[in-house]
């Protein structure tokens, strides 16, 4: 229970994904890192052509990494929902023209938002050299980032073993006003910091 000035608040479920989903997009620089940049659900295709939508893609431009972003709810099977979606993600994300439409979609947040163009001048990156360095970002091994609102057993048994990728963990968690329900706060993990990293 979390309380304040005579509220008291109670961890709650999330209403379904997509509220996770928003809570990520709202507060990506809380998770992976104040110089990361966030490009919000996008479809990608597997070389035969099979259709995917991660619920996003977060390039860290400090540390020159880049995330498949797989926001999650805990009550879904790790075995039936979770792995074979992001297996999906994973080869429909390496794919060069999956590549090229994310650095072009980042080019086009660049030239609208100078907010974006600033996260590249504080890493002293060029506006010339800002695809060169996507480029460089692109040609790394992904990371698989999920943002849950738990770590089931399960969940931390796969991404320890059956994952290709290294994958990070962040937990959200959501607490609802007891006097009234749609007052609503969401936590957020301390100084970018997973609850589960499985390089570490």
């Amino acid at each position: 229970m979390l309380i304040s000035t005579g509220k008291r608040f109670v961890q709650a479920p999330f209403e379904s994904e997509a509220e996770l989903e928003n809570v990520v997009v709202q507060n990506y620089e809380y998770i992976f890192g104040p110089s990361s940049i966030y490009l919000p659900k996008g479809k990608i295709s597997t070389p035969d052509g099979a259709a995917t939508i991660p619920d996003g893609f977060a390039f860290d431009v400090a540390n020159k990494q880049w995330f498949i972003v797989e926001a999650e709810l805990a009550k879904h099977n790790v075995w039936s929902h979770i792995a074979p979606q992001v297996a999906k993600q994973i080869t429909a994300a390496l794919k060069p023209e999956s590549k090229r439409y994310l650095i072009e979609r980042i080019i086009a947040l660049v030239r609208d938002d100078d907010s974006i163009g600033r996260k590249f001048e504080e890493e002293d990156i060029e506006p010339i050299d800002i695809r060169k360095v996507l480029d460089e970002i692109l040609s790394t091994q992904p990371l698989l980032g999920m943002p849950i609102d738990a770590v089931s057993a399960d969940l931390r048994e796969w991404a320890s073993t059956s994952v290709k990728l290294e994958t990070k963990l962040w937990i959200v968690r959501k607490h609802v006003d007891l006097a009234d329900p749609k007052n609503i706060i969401y936590e957020l993990p301390e100084e970018y910091r997973p609850a589960f990293d499985s390089h570490e």
